[in-house]
């Protein structure tokens, strides 16, 4: 990943992250999407889903600027195996529904949104949304 495009990336998660609805309307839209998803988030604390959520974003952008060996990924394998089938059990497909569902907050909370900063968004969370689906049979 280039260091423009991680740039555009990391200010506009500190841009959305700053507003305190970024990722409560995240979460209603994902929950709202599949019936899936709203099974899968129940019984889940949303409050402390929020926290994580935004933590694992900021991985995903250390980890898609990181090579294999980089702490970031081992963390990346740790998130993996806590979503993959033996726990979690998060299906590949709910990744992609996950990444739409954020990328319309990211339009609706941060006030510089454009096509530049959504193929940000896309190009740095690719490579963790891609290893989480590749290793969801492994638990």
């Amino acid at each position: 990943m280039d260091g423009g495009s991680l740039e555009t990336f990391r200010a506009s998660l500190n841009r959305c992250v700053a507003t305190p609805l970024f990722l409560k309307d995240f979460y209603d839209r994902f929950i709202g999407s599949s019936e899936v998803v709203r099974e899968k988030f129940k019984d889940t604390d949303l409050q402390q889903q929020t926290r994580m959520v935004a933590d694992s974003l900021h991985l995903m952008a250390v980890a898609a600027q990181s090579g294999p060996d980089a702490i970031a990924w081992g963390e990346m394998e740790r998130l993996a195996r806590r979503h993959s089938r033996g726990d979690r059990d998060v299906p590949p497909e709910l990744y992609d529904l996950w990444l739409d569902c954020l990328l319309q907050a990211v339009r609706i909370h941060d006030p510089l949104a454009s096509a530049e900063v959504e193929a940000a968004w896309r190009e740095a969370l690719a490579p963790g949304i891609a290893h989480m689906k590749t290793r969801y049979g492994d638990g």
